[in-house]
C-alpha cells in the first residue's frame, strides 16, 4: 500500500507581508503565484499517477486534502485548489509565530531597541521569547493537536502555512534537533514533499516553475538575528536553507534528508521527544 504523502508550500505573497496584526489578501503577485503552485502540484500527481501505471496494477493516487491556517493569505493561496474540487480546512492553531513587540521591525531596528533579546536570541533561539512574542517553543505546544493528527493521516496532505510554522512541522517529521528549527528556510518556489517511511522520513522538492528564486522569509516570518558569521556562537550552525536540487532529467524525484541540508538529525522519534513531550514539560 502506497503511503501518505505530507506536502508543504510556503504562503502566497500578500499586500502587507510583513504584518502579523493585518490580516492581508494576497497581493497580485500572490494570486499568480497560487494557481502556478497549484498547477504544480497536480502535474506532479499526474506523474506520479502514471508511474503507478507504468509498474502494474492501476492503484489509484490517495485523496488530496489541503489545510491552511486561518490567515487570509493561507485561505487564498488554497482558493485554486477548492475552485478544482479540493479539500481545503482551516487550522486555527497553524497560525503564524507570534513577533510581540518586533512587529513591522527591521533587523537594525531590533538590534538597536532590545540588544539584550537579541543576544539571548542568539544563545537559544528555539525558547527565546522577544517581549509580548511567542517561541518556537510555544510554537511547537499550540501545534500539538495538528501533529498528532498528521500521525493518523491516510489521505494525502497540502499544508499552506506561514514559514515559521513549516519550521516546527518538518523539523517534527524529519527528526530535526530544536536548536536547529528557527533556522530552516523554505523557498517559495518550492514544494516540500515528505514520505512517511518506517524509520526515516523521507523529503523531496517539487520546483514551480516560473517563479522568482525566493528564499528570505519576512522578518515577522522568522524573528531570526543570525548575525555576521563572526557573531554567531561557537557551535552553531548557520542559517539552513532547502535549496533546489540539481535537476537534470529523470531526477526531479531525489530524495534528501535534512542532515544532508544542514539540520542534524536525531535518532527516528526523537524529534516527537523534542518538540511534543519535552514542550510541554519545560
Amino acid at each position: 500500500m502506497e503511503e501518505p504523502e505530507l506536502n508543504y508550500i510556503k504562503a502566497g505573497i500578500s499586500g502587507d507581508e510583513d504584518s502579523y496584526k493585518t490580516d492581508a489578501s494576497l497581493s497580485k503577485q500572490g494570486i499568480s503565484y497560487a494557481e502556478k503552485m497549484g498547477q504544480a502540484l497536480l502535474h506532479h500527481r499526474d506523474r506520479e499517477r502514471q508511474a503507478l501505471i507504468d509498474r502494474g496494477p492501476d492503484i489509484p493516487l490517495k485523496p488530496l486534502k489541503v489545510w491552511t491556517s486561518t490567515r487570509k493569505r493561507t485561505i487564498e493561496t488554497a482558493q485554486w485548489l477548492f475552485d478544482q474540487g479540493y479539500s481545503v480546512r482551516q487550522r486555527s492553531q497553524m497560525s503564524q509565530l507570534n513577533p510581540g513587540v518586533c512587529e513591522k521591525m527591521s533587523e537594525e531596528q531590533i538590534r538597536l531597541e532590545y540588544p539584550d533579546e537579541v543576544s539571548k536570541h542568539k544563545a537559544d533561539p528555539y525558547h527565546h521569547r522577544y517581549p509580548r512574542a511567542e517561541s518556537y517553543h510555544d510554537l511547537a505546544v499550540r501545534l500539538e493537536p495538528i501533529i498528532l493528527e498528521l500521525e493518523r493521516q491516510q489521505d494525502d496532505l497540502l499544508i499552506i502555512a506561514h514559514q515559521s510554522v513549516l519550521r516546527v512541522l518538518y523539523g517534527y517529521l524529519m527528526a530535526c534537533n530544536a536548536t536547529d528549527i528557527p533556522r530552516l528556510s523554505f523557498p517559495r518556489n518550492e514544494i516540500i514533499e515528505i514520505i512517511p517511511a518506517s524509520y526515516n522520513n523521507e523529503a523531496t522538492r517539487i520546483p514551480i516553475p516560473g517563479l522568482p528564486e525566493e528564499t528570505g522569509p519576512s522578518p515577522q516570518d522568522s524573528l531570526m538575528i543570525p548575525g555576521s558569521p563572526s557573531e554567531i556562537p561557537s557551535g552553531t550552525a548557520p542559517p539552513i536553507t532547502l535549496g533546489s536540487p540539481a535537476i537534470g532529467e529523470g531526477s526531479a524525484r531525489k530524495i534528501f534528508s535534512s542532515q544532508g541540508h544542514g539540520s542534524t538529525p536525531t535518532e527516528p522519534g526523537r524529534g516527537s521527544a523534542l518538540l511534543v513531550e519535552r514542550a510541554l514539560r519545560d
